[in-house]
């Protein structure tokens, strides 16, 4: 192999290697990636009503039954939280947050 065919391997094994590199540690391609999102949500608890706003994290996108398993435990911990039957929980908006 010619010197200049090496240096020429080289420098694109060097620039593949920072692409790799790239990718790995932003796009989190080859690792858990997890996505977090800005609830803002109504609840109402015995006839006492506010409205809230957390940041949850999730392993995957949100989808429909994510957001509906999500809405049904957020009703069982207020009922567990306040002892009582009469919760009810809405959610209003949701946002992804940049990673």
């Amino acid at each position: 192999m010619s010197t200049w065919a090496l240096i020429g391997l080289s420098i694109a094994l060097l620039i593949a290697g920072f692409n790799i590199g790239y990718d790995c540690r932003h796009k989190k391609l080859f690792f858990n990636r997890k996505y977090k999102y800005w609830i803002c949500c109504y609840y109402c608890v015995d006839g006492v009503g506010s409205i809230g706003g957390w940041a949850f994290t999730f392993t995957s996108k949100m989808t429909s039954t994510q957001l509906k398993a999500f809405r049904e435990q957020q009703i069982e911990n207020l009922k567990n939280e306040f002892k009582t039957t009469d919760v009810r929980f809405v959610i209003i908006d949701f946002k992804r947050l940049k990673d």
